[in-house]
């Protein structure tokens, strides 16, 4: 027969194991992706601030864009993309939001300087007969759509918020 233990006041309860916190989703491609073009795009920025500190009187006497706007939109841009994916790369829940407003601002940045700061001139064209768009210019919109679609895309997808732990947050 089985003998039955006696349950004793003073006994204390048996504590359940603590629950076990689900292992950390692995980042997703697209956000990799993200980040990595983050990376690029600001390495090109920083090595635009290089390399006009390295050439300035060059630039200054070639181009009627001052070296201090190619210097210092190089090195705010550049330094602008090291917390950006420092953040994607850690799994900030504030790194999707500033990518949005990154995308947007360096979107908006890139077309005015495009139109208003680059020199684009029609092949033997004088005076006033300059083109306001570069040649190419509809091959850079399509790109900056492009682009444009597949952040908002990866930053939209379900994966993506539960990788940052948006899921529940705005619904």
């Amino acid at each position: 027969m089985s003998e039955i233990e006696p349950i004793s006041p003073t006994a204390e309860p048996e504590t359940p194991p603590p629950a076990a916190t689900p292992a950390p989703r692995r980042r997703p491609v697209s956000v990799t992706l993200l980040a990595l073009g983050v990376i690029i795009i600001g390495g090109f920025n920083l090595a635009r601030f290089g390399l006009a500190i390295r050439y300035w009187n060059y630039l200054d006497k070639l181009t009627t864009v001052s070296p201090w706007y190619l210097a210092l939109s190089g090195l705010v841009w550049g330094l602008a993309g090291l917390p950006l994916a420092w953040g994607l790369i850690r799994r900030k829940t504030w790194a999707p939001g500033l990518m949005r407003a990154m995308t947007l601002s360096y979107a908006t940045y890139f077309w005015l300087d495009q139109v208003f700061l680059q020199d684009h001139p029609l092949t033997g064209a004088e005076g006033g007969a300059r083109l306001l768009l570069p040649g190419n210019w509809t091959f850079q919109a399509g790109l900056t759509v492009v682009l444009i679609a597949f952040i908002v895309w990866t930053l939209n997808r379900r994966t993506t918020k539960f990788y940052f732990g948006e899921v529940n947050e705005h619904q």
